[in-house]
């Protein structure tokens, strides 16, 4: 299988020689914003690391056909509690628990926690015990928007992998590639997407629908006035579209990471880091079918609260 992700030649090179030597490291951080592959790199990885072809991943080998149909019995996605926001500790004590039994399929045994920054310190502190002592069969892999969201001492136990965006000329090669648009129109969406390959991608598809980029930008704008009434009313349309919501949840995070960038208050700085985390919470807990009208509510609750 070819390496998932273009134009980040440092990340392609450690990846693919730790995984030629078969030093896949006990615990892996994938850090960086919305839309630069975090959890293509994660899967990749995992998918080398329980794969029994040659070379690595293969993906013609049984290992690599059930994890592609994420089926494999020796790779588990930590995910929230039903209803939870975050990743309870009592989660995270669950696979510390099952680390300790045997790979049933493959050498090796994965735990993927995307995203690893909506655990609870308490599930943090519990993760901890086991980075500092691992079995040799376990790899943990994690993601974040950055290593800065984690406690230090789950991130110095971790192989940090920073995903920042891709160089120019190799983004808008592979878009084009993909997309078959004309060369303006690449390079307006990379430019709207901040160089983020997965979000440009997203735009030209369609996938990012125009009126859930309107609405998040309508969105912020009236966020920055502080008038959650306004907010409310402006969230009301995408109570009955799971799919659009979360399409705007999407466009909201770009904006977010955006202006977070261009920012030189601190105190802001930590406002947009805590709707960033918020909106992080809330897509996965869409995925999970959770209650859509309450959801939104929450989030005009959660992003104003002082």
């Amino acid at each position: 299988m070819m390496f998932p992700l273009v134009g980040v030649d440092r990340i392609k090179t450690a990846a693919e020689g730790m995984i030629a030597a078969n030093k896949i490291p006990h615990a892996i951080l994938i850090e960086g914003d919305s839309g630069m592959g975090k959890s293509t790199l994660a899967r990749f990885i995992c998918n080398a690391a329980v794969c029994s072809g040659m070379p690595a991943p293969c993906g013609t080998c049984d290992d690599c056909r059930l994890t592609a149909s994420e089926n494999h019995p020796d790779i588990v996605f930590v995910t929230p509690e039903k209803d939870r926001k975050t990743i309870s500790v009592n989660s995270i004590r669950q696979i510390v628990d099952e680390a300790y039994v045997l790979p049933q399929k493959s050498n090796k045994k994965v735990f993927i926690i995307d995203p690893a920054d909506i655990m609870t310190v308490s599930a943090q502190n519990a993760l901890l015990k086991i980075l500092e002592e691992p079995p040799a069969s376990v790899v943990f892999i994690l993601t974040a928007f950055s290593k800065n969201d984690l406690l230090n001492t789950i991130v110095s136990r971790c192989t940090v992998f920073t995903l920042t965006p891709p160089e120019e000329y190799a983004a808008r090669e592979y878009v084009l590639s993909e997309t078959k648009r004309g060369e303006e129109e690449v390079s307006e969406a990379l430019k709207k997407a901040h160089g983020s390959i997965g979000t440009a991608l997203n735009i030209l598809r369609k996938k990012s629908a125009s009126k859930a980029g309107d609405l998040a930008n309508t969105f912020f704008d009236t966020l920055k006035k502080g008038n959650s009434y306004e907010l409310l009313k402006l969230l009301f349309a995408l109570e009955k579209d799971r799919a659009n919501a979360l399409e705007f949840y999407n466009e909201l995070e770009v904006i977010v990471a955006s202006n977070m960038r261009s920012c030189s208050s601190a105190t802001l700085v930590r406002r947009y880091e805590k709707i960033r985390s918020v909106i992080a919470e809330h897509k996965n807990l869409i995925k999970q079918n959770t209650n859509l009208s309450l959801l939104l509510s929450s989030l005009v609750m959660e992003i104003t609260e002082r």
